[in-house]
């Protein structure tokens, strides 16, 4: 039973490594040929590694020829990245062939080639090769060392493909340990990752591994699962050689599990694919699974079929093969009681088991002679390194001595130099300073000249400024009594019996261009009172008393149109502003939202206290502003798109006079509008601290 155990062990490891070369490779070879004959440059440099890659298990001279071209044609093209990958190769290649000295050469040369290039995504994978060889030489803490290295770069790089081949990797060397719940843990972490990725031939390899360290650790029905998806995959993908060696190493687990019918059926589903694909490579094995399992079954005469179909190889090869079915003839010529043809099997067995244990002590003095090797070429590589270095160092200090000598000389020269220059700079300067004090004098004369002029034009200009604001006064006032004059007269003729109708249209166009005349002279003697630019004159006032009074001013006017203005007043406690300014403030703002306000709408006026200000809030129903007015709109005279709803006149000055109060109280002006929805103008005024007077 433990021989069979033994075999299916081996046979696992070398499906993990040598199904992906039988599966796919003969497609994928015809293509990367068909693409290499039209190739050159990078791509063909890359061909001929993949090609070489895909040689390695089968055909390893091939891998050799491939990629010592692949690097011949790199070092020509001088390729910045990956130079290192066809020394790998080659050196996976010789390990293949059983070369491992010349194996160990070049994939030392491929971490060295990496390291140069700094090409960390290679250097790992050097870094894992160089693991998996020393690992198939026994050197489990060299090929430990190496595994390491490569896992931090993987990780560091974030590439879960090269991790999968390091934890598979690290698997390997913890089982070999026994020490199954790490190579449990690594194997865990690689099926993950190849599951991530999605690559089914990636994943299958990984199963594989994951059920190995399960049939090790006795857990039958978690190898059975793993056996049982890596079937799956290897059908799905339609890999006949793979599912072959699949079945036929979960048939040898299953036998030596003693779990002889599933065996039988997977023996007999291999055997059948092994024939069709004349594969003569798992020939041997599939007939030495067919003749345990029949033996067990207790069906001597299939069993003596294909074990002799095994003993009768009669070559040198797959001689663990011949040993065991050596041993299962003479078992079944003892149960038939056939005891000389018994005896004659079991010595047979007993020369190739001695035979196997000589090769095998044969091949462990030849691993001994490989570590002595490579400890004797790293003691070598150590001290070429030391004597580099020595030399390295020596040609530095040289260097070193130029570079300072050439420093020394250099400074000096400098020196000279720029006293030299230092001295024609002085020269220079002397004579272009001299230059520039007389330019300097000349535009200092000018300068006077020109404060002159300007001296003489401020006062002409502030004596014309004072001519216009006088006119302006005189004009305005001179204008306003006859207006009033008008309109005291347009009253008492309305209050002076009965008028007809035209009488009366023609009394209120009288009154209506009376008033507009008298709003333009109050708005322009505002804007020159203001350009006086008067100190605010702050006082305590009741807020709510003082919304009431401008709210009721307007009512007539605004009933006149059906507007009804409606207070909200949240503000109870006296504030301290100046009651003039925020009069003139709110008149503006009321008024034109009576002006510009359609027939029975609403006005809101809304006081309320928002942190260190208080706010007073004036909301219309008119037409809103137009996005392209609203950079004008405190601008003076600047008549906007919008018109008055009752034929009232506008002459632009409203809005200019609020910004111009509001600054001058500190405050704040916001604006929220929108087309055909109205506006709301919200003044933001600052609380001042009111002092009681006892």
């Amino acid at each position: 039973m433990k021989r069979a155990g033994g075999i299916f062990v081996v046979f696992i490891l070398l499906v993990i490594v040598v199904s992906p070369a039988h599966g796919q490779n003969i497609s994928l070879l015809d293509s990367l040929h068909r693409q290499l004959k039209k190739s050159s440059g990078v791509t063909r440099f890359q061909l001929l590694n993949d090609i070489g890659f895909e040689y390695r298990l089968s055909y390893p001279d091939s891998t050799i020829y491939y990629c010592n071209q692949a690097y011949t044609l790199g070092l020509e093209l001088n390729v910045d990245k990956e130079l290192s990958k066809p020394l790998s190769f080659i050196g996976l290649a010789n390990a293949y062939k059983g070369d491992y000295k010349s194996s160990f050469e070049f994939h030392l040369k491929s971490v060295e080639v990496a390291q140069e290039q700094n090409d960390s995504a290679q250097l790992a994978f050097c870094y894992n090769n160089f693991g998996r060889l020393f690992y198939d030489q026994g050197d489990m803490t060299r090929a430990y060392d190496n595994l390491i290295k490569s896992q931090a770069i993987f990780e560091k790089l974030n590439d879960p493909v090269g991790l999968a081949y390091v934890y598979r990797s690290l698997s390997n060397i913890y089982r070999s340990q026994q020490d199954y719940s790490k190579a449990l843990e690594m194997a865990l972490k690689a099926y993950q990752l190849r599951k991530k990725t999605g690559d089914p031939r990636g994943l299958l390899s990984a199963l594989m591994e994951l059920g190995t360290v399960y049939s090790e650790m006795k857990s039958s029905l978690d190898a059975n699962r793993c056996f049982e998806q890596a079937d799956s995959i290897a059908v799905k993908i339609n890999d006949h050689i793979s599912l072959a060696e699949i079945k036929l190493g979960w048939g040898e687990f299953l036998s030596a599990n003693d779990s002889m019918n599933h065996a039988a059926e997977l023996a007999d589903e291999a055997y059948k694919i092994i024939i069709k694909s004349d594969n003569i490579r798992l020939l041997p094995r599939a007939n030495l699974l067919m003749g345990i399992v029949s033996y067990k079954l207790n069906d001597f005469k299939k069993s003596r079929i294909f074990l002799d179909k095994v003993v009768g190889i009669g070559s040198q090869t797959h001689l663990d093969l011949q040993r065991d079915a050596n041993y299962y003839l003479g078992k079944i010529n003892e149960r038939e009681g056939k005891l000389a043809e018994a005896a004659a099997y079991t010595n047979k067995y007993l020369i190739l088991k001695e035979s196997l244990q000589s090769v095998e002590l044969a091949r462990q003095i030849e691993k001994l002679q490989f570590q002595l090797e490579i400890e004797k070429r790293e003691r070598e590589y150590e001290l070429l390194k030391v004597k580099q270095a020595e030399a390295d160092a020596a040609v530095r200090q040289k260097q070193l001595e130029n570079i300072i000598l050439i420093v020394i000389t250099g400074f000096v020269t400098a020196l000279f130099l720029m006293q030299w220059r230092n001295s024609k700079k002085r020269q220079g300067a002397n004579v272009k300073l001299a230059s520039q004090n007389e330019k300097i004098e000349r535009q200092r004369l000018e300068i006077s000249h020109q404060n002159e002029k300007l001296e003489k034009r401020n006062v002409e200009l502030s004596e014309l400024n004072h001519e216009k604001d006088t006119l302006m006064n005189i004009v305005a006032h001179d204008l306003k009594s006859p207006l009033n004059r008008i309109k005291g007269l347009s009253d008492l003729i309305e209050m002076e019996g009965e008028l007809n109708a035209n009488q009366r249209k023609y009394l209120g166009l009288i009154k209506d261009s009376t008033r507009s005349g008298l709003d333009l002279i109050t708005d322009l003697l505002d804007v020159n009172a203001l350009e006086v630019n008067r100190e605010p004159e702050f006082s305590i006032f009741n807020l709510s008393t003082f919304l009431t009074e401008r709210a009721n001013a307007f009512r007539p006017g605004a009933s006149a149109k059906e507007i009804d203005i409606v207070l909200e007043q949240h503000v109870t406690e006296p504030v301290e502003s100046d009651q003039e300014y925020l009069s003139r403030i709110l008149d503006n703002l009321i008024s034109n939202a009576i002006k510009f306000s359609p027939r029975r709408t609403v006005i809101q006026i809304v006081s309320e206290m928002k942190g260190e200000y208080f706010s007073i809030s004036v909301k219309d129903q008119g037409p809103g502003f137009n996005p392209a007015d609203i950079k004008f709109m405190y601008q003076k005279f600047k008549k906007l798109t919008a018109r008055p709803t009752g034929g009232e006149s506008s002459n632009g000055l409203g809005l200019a006079i609020v910004k111009i109060l509001v600054d001058r109280l500190d405050g704040k002006i916001d604006l929220r509008t929108e087309i055909g929805k109205g506006s709301t103008f919200e003044i933001l005024l600052p609380l001042r601290p009111i002092v009681s007077v006892v």
